[in-house]
């Protein structure tokens, strides 16, 4: 399995995770974040203690989506992810790919079934 970590433009997630919904993937996380980026010619530059004031921190708003994927669905994905988030100017995003040792997931384990 592999691990998908696409950081994109805010206004850019809603087609992303259409486009993917529309390919059958739905299990991912979104985490609306800051990040700290050379972009200089982004017109809204945010604090993080106060999103609604213009400042100079370089602090920007994006989007960071969260997938656990089987080896064979990794490029088809990561095309998905760049044809649709990419506007051509700076500050587009970034895709990375790591190899996860295991999944583990937190639900409850199947009970035995009652003895007749």
């Amino acid at each position: 399995m592999k691990r998908i970590e696409a950081i994109i433009r805010p206004h850019k997630r809603a087609a992303v995770l259409a486009a993917l919904a529309k390919q059958g993937i739905t299990n991912l996380t979104v985490i609306e974040t800051l990040g700290l980026v050379r972009q200089i010619s982004h017109s809204r530059i945010y604090e993080p203690a106060s999103p609604d004031k213009e400042t100079q921190t370089g602090l920007i708003p994006k989007n960071l989506l969260l997938l656990f994927v089987e080896d064979s669905q990794v490029q088809p994905i990561v095309d998905l992810i760049q044809s649709i988030a990419m506007t051509g100017e700076t500050g587009d995003g970034k895709i990375a790919v790591s190899q996860l040792e295991e999944l583990i997931r937190i639900q409850p384990k199947a009970k035995p079934p009652e003895p007749d």
